[in-house]
């Protein structure tokens, strides 16, 4: 399978306190999965109901992310949304990211949760 990011290279500090973050929204009704497979792809994180899929890339802020054009239209056909974030941006900021994260679940349509 192929994956969406360096995320099946192993677990980073910041993919744990990410996945512990996630897991909070267990809560609010969401199930967030990791390292969860679609299609041939393996996506970092997923939230099947919210149609939302989470991805740490490598790099720094400012540079342009090189997205896989296939995949993301793979999922963009089947209703997902994708949300990108760089993996220092998560280290520096892991609440914002995750902020990020609950506005785009908040602005989901009722019928996704």
């Amino acid at each position: 399978m192929k994956r969406t990011s360096s995320f099946g290279r192993g677990s980073t500090d910041v993919e744990g306190r990410l996945w512990a973050r996630l897991r909070e929204f267990d809560e609010l009704g969401y199930q967030f999965h990791r390292k969860a497979p679609f299609k041939s792809f393996i996506l970092d994180f997923v939230e099947h109901d919210a149609q939302l899929v989470i991805a740490l890339e490598d790099g720094e802020p400012g540079r342009p992310l090189v997205p896989n054009v296939a995949r993301d239209h793979m999922l963009v056909e089947a209703g997902y949304t994708v949300l990108r974030f760089w993996r220092s941006e998560a280290a520096r900021d892991l609440n914002g990211v995750v902020a990020s994260i609950q506005r785009v679940l908040e602005d989901r349509p009722a019928t996704a949760k």
